[in-house]
């Protein structure tokens, strides 16, 4: 047996994670050798004076990375080698992943290929190898522009920008808006990639309260008064990770106080395509940053993404994308743009409408008699814990029995008030039979006695 104690000192955020980036540090390093097997958890925890549930999402967390895998009555091994992740969707004695939003187009995915082909062969090279403005090429701006005006949104090209993806977009976005220090006002649980993003910009998020319909008005007026932020980063449609949807009138609410009060809005409109009825917040703003990308809409490998800002503000959010990544993929963009204008991305959106319905049929059939919040056509859960369960716990407990999900902290601005939640992706398992068996694992936890700290030995 390897005896290992990770190296924590310099550690930031959640202890688990911790552990896992230790783990694959260590690996890295070749401290870690393949085919090392890991301290017992229980060892570990005594060792390092932690509870035992922190070990176990910690090396759950390495497991779902693809860094160790556990045998039952063994114990837990460095992996020999690494596979690609997305080969898990199709290994049936993998965990069921439902971490991750990533519903690939199924149907669609062979002509996506050839159609890809088709746009490498069509285009000049010169139009794909070869540098190009660092805001994009015109005719991809001009698709862009497209694309939001068809969810309510007037779009100049002269105002769209294009990122590698929405992540890069909000980087690139509050980047150009803040400095080091500066307060940014978010709902207090929000998307975990915003977190990451402002810990990199030495940003202080702060976190409004929510309600039924998201970001309580009254609270952000508050917040803007107490903590004079430089951006207000919100996801109105579908929020990530509560599944929370304002309605019109709350839009233009969030809206009218950010601009009364000179903050910019930065929305983040990711899963706006599931619900395109509702146009976008950045409708009611004369101070909005408007984000979208193709990894929800159309496939998680495609990282393009679409900003459109004030127009005095190009130049800026140009210089951030020059400075992140020098400009996005020009193939990708074109890619992209083809799909865009032929039709195609109309088709993959479409279904992937139906496609998320269904799905959230299927959850609420399993897991309608709980807490289980969620908008009919959200491609994810959040379901709200009974007594005694914490969020860690729940979390090990149902990766113990294959099933991988999120805790709560993982998204809340403050992880010691996280409420006792957890978020459950339905669209990453490749069938409804995969998802089915995962929520029923769930089900299952939810149905028996809470035993927690005994669950998990």
């Amino acid at each position: 047996m390897t005896i290992w104690i990770p190296d924590l000192t310099d550690r930031t955020g959640p202890l688990y994670q911790s552990i896992s980036d230790a783990i694959a540090r260590d690996i890295e390093t070749g401290q870690l050798e393949a085919g090392a097997k890991l301290p017992p958890q229980r060892d570990l925890a005594d060792a390092m004076g932690i509870a035992l549930t922190t070990v176990t999402r910690g090396y759950a967390e390495a497991e779902r990375k693809g860094l160790v895998s556990g045998e039952v009555g063994r114990g837990t091994f460095v992996r020999r080698e690494r596979p690609h992740r997305n080969n898990s969707r199709y290994d049936a004695n993998a965990p069921i992943d439902m971490t991750a939003n990533s519903l690939l187009p199924y149907p669609h995915l062979k002509s996506l290929s050839e159609s890809i082909s088709s746009v490498i062969l069509r285009l000049d090279p010169l139009d794909t190898l070869d540098y190009q403005p660092v805001q994009g090429g015109l005719r991809p701006r001009r698709a862009g522009a497209k694309w939001m005006s068809e969810s309510g949104l007037a779009a100049d090209p002269e105002n769209v920008l294009i990122s590698a993806g929405a992540q890069h977009g909000i980087l690139v976005v509050l980047s150009a808006l803040t400095n080091p220090g500066d307060s940014v006002l978010v709902e207090e649980v929000t998307y975990s990639g915003v977190k990451s993003t402002s810990k990199m910009l030495n940003l202080k998020l702060v976190g409004v309260g929510l309600d039924s319909e998201g970001m309580r008005p009254d609270q952000l007026r508050a917040a803007i008064k107490k903590n004079k932020p430089k951006a207000i980063y919100t996801m109105p449609a579908l929020q990530n990770p509560s599944g929370r949807v304002m309605s019109p009138d709350r839009r233009k609410a969030i809206a009218e106080i950010a601009d009364e009060a000179g903050v910019p809005v930065v929305e983040d409109d990711s899963y706006g395509f599931l619900i395109p009825e509702i146009p976008p917040l950045s409708t009611h703003s004369s101070n909005a940053y408007y984000i979208n990308g193709t990894s929800k809409s159309l496939a998680s490998g495609l990282r393009i993404g679409f900003i459109h800002c004030p127009s005095e503000m190009v130049d800026r959010l140009a210089a951030a994308i020059c400075a992140t990544t020098w400009m996005a993929s020009p193939l990708l963009a074109e890619v992209v743009a083809d799909w865009i204008f032929d039709g195609t991305a109309s088709e993959i959106i479409a279904w992937k409408r139906e496609e998320s319905a269904k799905r959230q049929e299927l959850a609420q059939s399993v897991l309608g008699e709980f807490d289980c919040k969620a908008h009919p056509m959200a491609q994810h859960l959040w379901l709200r814990l009974p007594e005694p369960w914490s969020a860690g716990e729940f979390v090990a407990q149902a990766q113990m029995r294959g099933v991988l999900i999120s805790a709560a902290e993982d998204f809340a601005t403050n992880p010691r008030l996280a409420p006792h939640s957890v978020r459950i992706c339905i669209s990453t398992p490749i069938s409804h039979d995969a998802l089915r068996r995962g929520l029923e694992v769930i089900a299952e936890i939810l149905n028996e006695p809470a035993e927690p700290c005994n669950a998990v030995l």
